[in-house]
């Protein structure tokens, strides 16, 4: 039945063979393209493209910015630049993809770049780029995140991957026991500063401002340990803030209104601060 009823159409022209495509289809209906008729036909198909219109920017600002016979490379597996010194046959903690690894003439790796955009401050995320933080830093590889939000900075690119460079090699740090098959709990080494502990966090304003190193994070970051922590009231703030903001950001954190919403009343927070003393110079919490 199906076949008369094919043939039916095919002879009063509702279905045609397209010259455009080759396929047989309405007369009036729109061609398949090649990428169609392939995910029909097979399990796995080519991407349009490795790197997304964002991140082709930043690596377009990258690219210059590394030193004569540095190499840029996109979505790098942290598998092809470390290895887990156990020999542990499970190494899914590795399966993920930096977006830009930089390496020297010889093509050893030296710097991880990470382009973050607001779905980073999500818990899955943000759990996400910690344990790859805490891979690199073991490792002894330096990571820069640089924030969409702040737009493509080229000479802000340029300072800190230079200052990264001059750095190097960094300490390496010790987070995890290579005597447990998988990652044991944070262990510091004993040679590594107290800076260097987890910061505390300060979601919603890191939602409104994109970093939880900006200018504007600082201040309240300055106002929060200097402060508030001084007294009573304000440490139950602040516990209470820390049992509610990730809630808020996790549900909220990408809508419009609440960017806007809290940017309206944290900006003349921070102004009326900023008279106050509390400068958004570089700052570590304490």
């Amino acid at each position: 039945m199906a076949c008369r009823v094919c043939n039916q159409k095919r002879e009063t022209g509702d279905v045609i063979k397209c010259d455009l495509c080759g396929q047989w289809h309405y007369k009036d209906a729109p061609c398949k393209t090649l990428s169609d008729i392939n995910n029909e036909e097979y399990l796995y198909a080519l991407r349009d493209r490795l790197i997304s219109k964002t991140e082709r920017q930043f690596f377009e600002a990258i690219q210059p910015a590394v030193p004569e016979g540095f190499r840029v490379f996109p979505q790098v597996n942290l598998a092809s630049f470390i290895d887990r010194t156990d020999n542990f046959r499970y190494r899914n903690e590795l399966f993920r993809n930096v977006d830009f690894l930089i390496t020297d003439s010889e093509f050893a790796p030296k710097i991880v770049v990470e382009i973050n955009d607001q779905t980073h401050l999500e818990h899955d995320r943000r759990e996400r780029d910690e344990k790859v933080s805490k891979i690199c830093e073991e490792a002894g590889i330096p990571v820069i995140r640089l924030w969409t939000s702040y737009g493509v900075q080229s000479d802000y690119i340029q300072k800190r991957i230079s200052e990264q460079i001059a750095v190097l090699p960094v300490k390496r740090i010790h987070h995890f026991n290579p005597s447990k098959e998988s990652p044991a709990s944070e262990v510091r080494a004993e040679n590594v500063p107290v800076s260097e502990k987890p910061k505390k966090g300060c979601y919603i304003a890191t939602a409104v401002y994109g970093s939880y190193d900006c200018p504007e994070v600082r201040v309240l970051r300055r106002y929060r340990d200097q402060k508030l922590s001084s007294t009573a009231f304000g440490r139950a703030f602040i516990r209470l803030y820390y049992a509610t903001s990730p809630t808020l950001v996790k549900l909220f954190g990408r809508a419009k209104w609440f960017g806007a919403f809290w940017q309206k009343i944290l900006n003349r927070f921070v102004e009326r601060l900023k008279t106050e003393g509390f400068g958004d110079g570089e700052y570590e919490d304490t």
